[in-house]
């Protein structure tokens, strides 16, 4: 009867579940697709960079062609899921052409995206507003983790391992769709792509919380170029031990800033991101040579990525969505993350004749700029479920309460 409780708290009912593992396994799917661009990368001598820009090139590719083919939902999902199986698998068989590699990521990322807004409108039609920031800190939280351990499992047992496990685990994302029947109603998307794509430019809500968000990824891609370079010549024995604390704050915080934007919104929780991590590279500005100083700026890093990946990638696009449009709004939300990495690519020579310490100083003062569209952005959390959720918890306190005196 508890268990029954705790799961229906977070959303996890018989429709719920298989919603978390679809989108548990396409992310951790993501993040280990990531870490084996920066494997190959590494070891074989390409542009890291040129890489993510292809993969991020193929995710909107596909993201258009998913939203093109939207009108079966369940088609689309189980084509995703093998598609990107099939392309994963392809690690196994020998190559030689150094161009194999090029095409493989672009092949990566198309397969990323041609389902990954069908899979979240399916996740915004199916989870409460009220539940969905802990359903997707829950997300975040395991997809980091796992992706830890399977990198972890990796040293010890080879790339082979990961190059299997790559493609066996992309291979599961179909048991959750199995599950699911295909003649639910939710697998039918109610509008063609056609007769919503109007609308969008006139939703204000919609650029309030984009901007924001843009500005943000714009700033981490031109940054972590000085960053990485910096940290690694200033700190060579912390490194690791920075990356370690942006990672563990990464899946923390996006369970915890999950959890509280359902409880006071998503608006708190996403000017505390910007101010926080806006605070973090004025510190790094001020004080570039003191460890202390980026101790706390890789901290608030992973703090602000861990609320943003819970808010940004899963929830408010949702929240915002007319019926029916949760698609197009999930893939234009997702637009900065990947954007960025072109403008990455192509300014990264620029970007290295700044000096350090003006960039850090520039990037908290941007960042506090880009805290003003959210200011005055709506709640998107309904109100009524904000109050509803104070009435519970006050009487909740006043039964414990009474039960402790009478």
């Amino acid at each position: 009867m508890h268990e029954a409780n705790v799961t229906s708290k977070l959303g996890m009912d018989k429709r719920g579940f298989p919603i978390f593992l679809m989108l548990l396994n396409a992310f951790l799917w993501y993040y280990l697709t990531l870490d084996l661009i920066a494997r190959v990368s590494r070891d074989l001598g390409f542009s890291y960079l040129e890489l993510i820009a292809l993969h991020s090139l193929g995710v909107i590719v596909g993201g258009v062609v998913g939203l093109i083919f939207l009108r079966n939902r369940y088609k689309l999902l189980l084509s995703w899921t093998l598609l990107g199986t099939a392309i994963s698998l392809v690690l196994l068989v020998p190559y030689s052409a150094s161009s194999f590699f090029h095409w493989l990521c672009l092949g990566w990322g198309f397969s990323l995206g041609l389902g990954m807004p069908a899979c979240l409108g399916f996740f915004a039609e199916n989870v409460p507003i009220e539940k969905r920031g802990r359903f997707s800190g829950l997300i975040f939280m395991f997809s980091f983790l796992l992706a830890m351990l399977v990198n972890v499992s990796a040293e010890f047992f080879g790339l082979f391992f990961i190059y299997v496990f790559f493609g066996l685990w992309r291979l599961a994302g179909a048991v959750p769709l199995l599950i699911l029947h295909p003649e639910n109603k939710s697998f039918t998307s109610r509008k063609r792509l056609a007769e919503y794509k109007l609308n969008i430019g006139y939703d204000k809500r919609l650029w309030l919380y984009i901007l924001p968000w843009f500005v943000f990824n714009i700033i981490n891609a031109f940054e972590e170029l000085l960053l990485r370079d910096f940290v690694k010549a200033t700190f060579p024995d912390h490194y690791v031990v920075f990356q370690l604390f942006s990672l563990l704050f990464h899946s923390t915080s996006a369970f915890v800033g999950g959890f509280l934007s359902d409880l006071v919104g998503r608006k708190p929780m996403i000017i505390a991101g910007f101010s926080v991590v806006g605070i973090a590279y004025a510190l790094i500005g001020i004080l570039p040579n003191a460890a202390p100083s980026w101790f706390f700026f890789f901290i608030s890093e992973g703090f602000a990525w861990g609320l943003f990946y819970a808010i940004f990638v899963t929830v408010v696009w949702g929240d915002l969505a007319p019926k029916g449009s949760e698609e197009l709004y999930y893939f234009i939300g997702s637009l900065p993350l990947f954007v960025a990495a072109g403008f990455q690519l192509l300014f990264a020579g620029y970007v290295s004749l700044l000096s350090e310490v003006s960039a850090f100083s520039l990037a908290a003062f941007f960042l506090f700029l880009a805290v003003l569209p959210i200011l005055f952005a709506p709640e998107t959390l309904p109100e009524k479920q904000i109050r509803e959720r104070e009435l519970k918890s006050y009487l909740e306190k006043a039964r414990k309460i009474s039960e402790k005196y009478v």
